[in-house]
């Protein structure tokens, strides 16, 4: 029975893991790629698996463990009504708002599947423990189950399967759990819930669980959850942005969930690792070192798992009795929920910069500290320090933020040593981190900082021998530079010089006739660069998803004030693919998709459907110009094979060879792939070269996309698209400055630190 029930609720986590990975990917073509949709699936799964802990506890509660969980089995075949999963068309939901329709949706058309799915796993491990005997070990493949769902897909499932053959096979999956749900119901009902487990103690009396209980079983569930969701978006914005580093945090997680629910918990060894690796992921953050990602990268990671797996080890040791069971699973899912909600959705419209993850790390390490005996000293320096900044600047706030979370680090690690000398030298080697918040990167100007639901968004200022620049960042990723000279600040630079690819492009087009006044669409407007090639007459119109980048292209650079005042431009907020469906056929003389350059690729603008939509917007000598330059993924194969499938002739040139000088310049090397609508619409000419294909090619659809078989695996990972030049400054002056900042607020705060009892 036991091995029954384990098989169960691998699979049931398996499925549910699936399912919300399959429900984001049937979703994109029809939604697009916003923050919307993203945050709006969020709280689509975190509602559903509330609810569905919340139903397996009334249900254990209101019926024998044999009744409910056959009644459980019932309703999941139930269920196989509302599959396989077909969602509707946003155009047929008008009259709403979007989030509340695609919520809609998402609840009428896979609500009660998931949500039965997640109340499978407390349901079961309830109606088992109640046989007197400690169900907590089944726990462990439940998570194993997430953990295989999570690495299955993208290597196995997703290279594979179509979305047709996905949504089917889940079906089947699905039905699967169901029957073994009931047959584990009718188990229990004839063997009177005598089920024998290898472990634990009869219990025989039960207090009933508390309010500060239930809400310290929430807590300890919302730091590792909120921890999980920061440190995603700070490795895959600031450290380094490559495919698919997003399912290593989560797999840590889940890691340690089995770790913990396993019986192995951190003894003092560990926990001193712990608030050492921890401090040296707040030093570095606080520090702003992002490179070499092959310390910087294992360092968080590190830092993250080894909290998540102390404050899931807190979770363990007070699991309740197995007739409580459902409330704890209850309580987690609340806690999870709560902080994967303050992350994903709280954290960006708080937050001007990523101040949740030394927040969230610092806390943690407080609560770890105060389980050691040592809050005065967490609370003394954890709260304290961040809070005299409260009148400054956000970035001095997030900076000493970090501060104090590197003070709650020291305290831990003074709490894990018996002797004065060792908790002194944790002290020591916290103060040492403290004094380093005054050692910022220099020669680099942040003229603007924002964060919204894509990211952070940078724009500095950086000056050189060759010249003063001002570039637009997004995480690591370059997005754009202009010259500060007046005399060449509409230069176009980076990717799209006047001697590399796109200068080609247009002056082979602008030669052929007729000459008539142009109508251009670019998908994608970093900082406007291209609109250095509009001419009198022209229409530009630029297709941009994100809201602060169309702002700041207008308000920090000068390309797109300048086209508008010699041709028509504008810029259209959101997804392109679906603003392009309301653009009449035969618009555009010439299209460039320019949205390809990190790491997270929109696949559905590199779909056969999507490309047999551009080809409709064309008019028919059009052409289309993909910018594909991606130090992680090789795009060219995608491109070769849509160009097959469609039958377009099609180019590529991969400028690579720049000089030293081309480079101090601003300029960078780009690979772009030419498609004509027309076999005539183009002449070869050197350097671009025919882009042919190659058998294995993958044809991307909307039904089907791979991205492992495009992943330039020896090249990750991989830490940005360009390398910002480092300005030469006198090394003595830069010493000399950062030993005085570091004096100074070491004659503040050292005899503070150093009178302290720890």
């Amino acid at each position: 029975m036991v091995l029954l029930v384990g098989l169960t609720l691998f699979g049931s986590a398996f499925c549910l893991f699936w399912g919300q990975l399959l429900v984001g990917k049937l979703l994109l073509p029809l939604w697009g790629g916003s923050p919307l949709v993203w945050n709006t699936c969020l709280v689509f799964f975190q509602l559903a698996l509330l609810l569905g802990y919340l139903w397996a506890d009334r249900l254990g509660r209101g019926l024998a463990p044999g009744w409910g969980v056959l009644l459980h089995g019932i309703l999941l075949l139930a269920g196989l009504k509302f599959l396989p999963f077909q969602f509707g068309i946003p155009g047929q939901l008008e009259g709403v708002f979007p989030s509340l329709a695609l919520l809609a949706d998402l609840t009428a058309r896979a609500g009660v599947p998931l949500l039965l799915l997640s109340g499978t796993t407390p349901l079961l491990q309830r109606a088992l423990g109640e046989a007197k005997r400690d169900p907590y070990g089944l726990y462990v493949a439940s998570n194993a189950g997430s953990l295989a769902g999570l690495l299955g897909y993208p290597l196995l499932l997703e290279p594979r399967l179509s979305l047709s053959g996905q949504t089917h096979l889940w079906t089947g999956s699905y039905a699967l759990v169901a029957a073994l749900v009931l047959l584990g119901g009718v188990g229990l009902m004839l063997n009177g819930r005598e089920v024998t487990f290898p472990r634990g103690d009869p219990v025989e009396e039960i207090p009933p669980v508390s309010w500060r209980e239930r809400w310290r079983w929430a807590g300890w569930a919302f730091l590792p959850a909120g921890l999980l969701v920061a440190a995603t978006t700070l490795l895959t914005t600031d450290v380094a942005a490559v495919p698919l580093l997003w399912a290593v945090p989560l797999s840590l997680y889940l890691m340690t969930f089995i770790l913990a629910f396993g019986g192995l918990y951190p003894n003092d060894l560990a926990l001193g690792t712990t608030a050492l690796l921890a401090c040296g992921a707040l030093g570095a953050q606080v520090l702003g070192w992002a490179r070499p990602w092959f310390w910087v990268l294992p360092l968080h990671l590190g830092a993250f798992g080894l909290v998540s797996w102390a404050c899931h080890s807190q979770l363990a040791r007070s699991r309740p009795p197995a007739q409580q069971l459902t409330q704890f699973y209850l309580w987690l899912a609340v806690g999870g929920s709560l902080g994967g909600l303050f992350s994903a959705l709280l954290a960006p419209q708080m937050f001007e910069t990523l101040l949740e993850y030394p927040l969230l790390l610092g806390v943690s390490l407080a609560a770890l500290a105060a389980r050691g005996g040592r809050l005065g000293l967490s609370l003394g320096l954890g709260l304290l320090l961040p809070l005299l900044l409260l009148g400054f600047r956000p970035q001095a706030l997030f900076r000493l933020g970090a501060a104090g979370g590197l003070a709650l680090g020291m305290a831990l690690l003074g709490s894990v040593g018996e002797g004065s000398r060792r908790r002194w030298v944790g002290t020591g080697m916290g103060l040492v981190l403290l004094l380093g918040q005054t050692w910022l990167p220099p020669g680099l100007q942040v003229v603007a900082e924002e964060r919204s639901a894509f990211g952070l968004h940078r724009i500095v200022e950086y000056h050189a021998e060759d010249g003063s620049f001002r570039s637009l960042l997004h995480g690591t990723t370059l997005h754009g530079s202009q010259n500060l000279d007046p005399q060449k600040a509409l230069e176009p630079l980076t990717y799209f010089s006047r001697e590399g690819p796109v200068g080609q492009v247009f002056q082979r087009w602008r030669a052929q006739p007729p000459s008539s006044p142009a109508q251009v669409a670019v998908l994608g407007l970093g900082i406007g660069t291209l609109a250095a090639y509009a001419e009198p007459g022209d229409e530009w119109t630029f297709f941009e998803l994100d809201p602060t980048v169309a702002d700041w292209a207008g308000r920090y650079f000068p390309y797109l004030d300048w086209a508008s005042r010699r041709a028509q431009v504008r810029v259209i907020l959101g997804d392109a693919r679906l603003r392009l469906q309301g653009i009449p056929d035969g618009s555009y003389d010439l299209m460039v998709i320019d949205a390809f350059s990190s790491d997270a690729v929109p696949v559905h603008l590199l779909t056969q459907e999507a490309l047999t939509l551009y080809l409709r917007k064309l008019k028919p000598q059009g052409w289309l110009l993909f910018n594909i330059t991606n130090r992680h993924l090789d795009l060219a194969p995608v491109l070769a094979a849509l160009a097959r499938a469609l039958r377009l002739p099609a180019w590529q040139q991969a400028h690579k060879e720049l000089t030293a000088a081309q480079r101090r310049a601003g300029l960078a090397p780009s690979h772009w792939v030419l498609m004509a609508k027309s076999p005539g619409g183009r002449q070869d000419w050197d350097p671009w070269q025919p882009l042919l294909p190659q058998a294995g090619d993958p044809l991307w659809r909307d039904d089907f996309s791979n991205l492992l078989h495009v992943i330039r695996w020896p090249q990750l990972p991989l830490l940005g698209d360009i390398q910002i030049p480092a300005p030469k400054q006198n090394p003595a002056v830069i010493a000399a400055r950062r030993f005085g900042n570091a004096s100074a607020l070491f004659s503040k705060t050292a005899k503070e630190i150093f009178t302290m009892q720890i």
